[in-house]
């Protein structure tokens, strides 16, 4: 059978030469006498070798609960592809504001979730977009009829392309109120978007630059360790509780579209099915894009619920709303704490968070015995950190953690004790042996084990202070209850919250950010 390619290869060059200026007209020579194939049902020609098709879908969108500011910035703390909507002004700083507009509609109909479907994943000059979904929000926001509206361009042959990317680029163009529409993807910053801009780049035809929303890095910090993988599909399952039977995987999309076309491109056979059933995959896709997008939204409105509604990781979680307040970003509705906190709700409600986070994150135990500490709370941070240390001599045992607790948070623990037992209790004895013990995690770790040896700087920290306190060197600072206050915020400072020495961060790898100043609170 000759192949689709070389077929009316001559009329095919020459509509090419003559195509310039009049893509989408009905080609001259001999194919101009040829009927249009049939389009299958639901679908239209969007240009030349190119199908249309808008499906609409039923999508409640949550609505801002009243009296809370629900902006970006809540949103930005979790996708930072937002951040920089937050800069965005209608005009000159005024001298008193009014409260920002809630989210919805200010940000939703910008919102545009892209997806395409390739010849290939290498992303390189010879892979092909066959297949593009754009969708975007319909109805009002939070009430009845709400709606996601989907669109696709099918690319029926390679000549067709430039009608196929003009269409994608059609969408693209069109301005979405109060700013240019924002790309919402999965990967799509890495993949989509830099395939996109090489074949538009190489059918000469200009890209608008838009702002773009990626959110697989954001999900990777919230369900990496929680779930086996993130993939999109994987994420649907276990979060999102979308069910995808039956649905044909995307890695055969590229197979498929070549039987397709190996076929003579007739959609009345089983190839014209499957490559169908490819477009039903996509539109899944977006479905599932835009219910992931509805979770990051509830998350930022109710971060207190997020790890028990959505199974994710409350470690990281807690750090973000824990980084951002401490540098004043949070702006977050579901973050004001309770009537009674006072002015400091939202940190109350932050240091909850946390708090959650250390029932299972040996990190955030640890985190939560710095911050008991600096809030004068003395026997609970006392507490948190040894239960961060592992058992200690007539302690508590091991707790069950999610994540199996290293040694550099059980060290700083250690250390943070052995601080704590000089500068307020005057207990030189107690703190050298807890430096010693310290000392010996590194004896405690499997042969062969990751991470079984203290970072550097830690471990001449800790051989230094067995030194003065063995030789009655070390000062104290305190010797009573609620003295030397300073001592946990240099620990911190030193080993803690900023370092960057060993594997965990040499000592607790912050994942959102640099290091903070002011403590957390009063």
């Amino acid at each position: 059978m000759p192949s689709p390619f070389s077929r009316n290869f001559r009329a095919r060059l020459e509509r090419i030469r003559t195509s310039a200026g009049t893509r989408g007209a009905a080609p001259e020579g001999p194919e101009a006498a040829l009927p249009e194939p049939p389009s299958p049902p639901g679908w239209t020609p969007g240009g030349y070798q190119v199908l249309r098709r808008t499906v609409t879908l039923p999508f409640d969108l949550p609505a801002p609960p009243p009296g809370e500011r629900a902006g970006p910035g809540d949103l930005s703390l979790l996708i930072p592809g937002l951040a920089a909507l937050e800069g965005e002004a209608a005009g000159p700083p005024e001298k008193d504001p009014p409260p920002p507009l809630p989210l919805w509609p200010r940000l939703a109909g910008r919102l545009l979730f892209f997806d395409l479907e390739t010849t290939g994943l290498s992303g390189g000059a010879g892979t092909v977009a066959f297949l593009a979904a754009l969708g975007r929000f319909g109805g009002p926001a939070g009430g009845a009829g709400a709606s996601l509206e989907i669109t696709q361009f099918l690319l029926l042959d390679y000549p067709g392309e430039a009608d196929f990317l003009e269409g994608i680029l059609a969408f693209l163009r069109e301005p979405a109120s109060p700013g240019p529409p924002i790309l919402v993807t999965y990967n799509g910053k890495t993949f989509d978007y830099p395939l996109l801009k090489t074949r538009c780049l190489m059918n000469g035809l200009p890209l608008p630059l838009l702002p773009q929303a990626d959110l697989l890095h954001p999900a990777r910090r919230l369900w990496k360790r929680v779930l086996p993988d993130c993939s999109q599909a994987t994420i649907e399952r276990e979060v999102l509780g979308l069910d995808r039977a039956g649905d044909i995987p995307g890695a055969l999309a590229p197979e498929i579209w070549f039987a397709f076309l190996r076929a003579g491109g007739k959609f009345d056979g089983p190839r014209g099915r499957e490559l169908l059933n490819i477009a039903g995959h996509n539109i899944r896709d977006i479905a599932g894009l835009a219910a992931l997008f509805r979770v990051f939204l509830e998350i930022a409105a109710a971060p207190l619920e997020a790890v028990r509604r959505f199974n994710c990781d409350g470690e990281n979680l807690a750090l973000c709303y824990r980084t951002a307040l401490r540098r004043g970003e949070v702006p977050a509705a579901g973050m004001e704490g309770n009537p009674q906190d006072g002015p400091g709700g939202r940190e109350t409600a932050a240091l909850r968070l946390l708090e959650a986070a250390a029932a299972v994150y040996p990190r955030s135990c640890l985190r939560l015995g710095f911050e008991y500490l600096r809030r004068g709370r003395l026997e609970e941070g006392r507490a948190a950190l040894r239960r961060a240390a592992g058992p200690l001599p007539g302690g508590p045992g091991d707790a069950s953690w999610r994540v199996p607790p290293g040694l550099v948070p059980r060290a700083l623990a250690l250390r943070a004790l052995a601080l704590d037992a000089v500068k307020r209790l005057g207990r030189r004895d107690l703190a050298l042996a807890l430096v010693e013990r310290a000392l010996a995690l590194e004896g405690e770790a499997p042969p062969g084990q990751a991470g079984g040896a203290l970072p550097r700087g830690l471990r001449e920290d800790l051989e230094k202070r067995r030194r003065r306190l063995a030789g009655g060197e070390e000062r104290s600072g305190g010797g009573k209850e609620g003295g030397g206050g300073g001592g946990e915020a240099a620990e911190e400072g030193q080993t803690g919250e900023g370092g960057g020495a060993g594997k965990e961060g040499a000592a607790v790898k912050r994942p959102f950010g640099p290091p903070v100043g002011p403590p957390l609170g009063p």
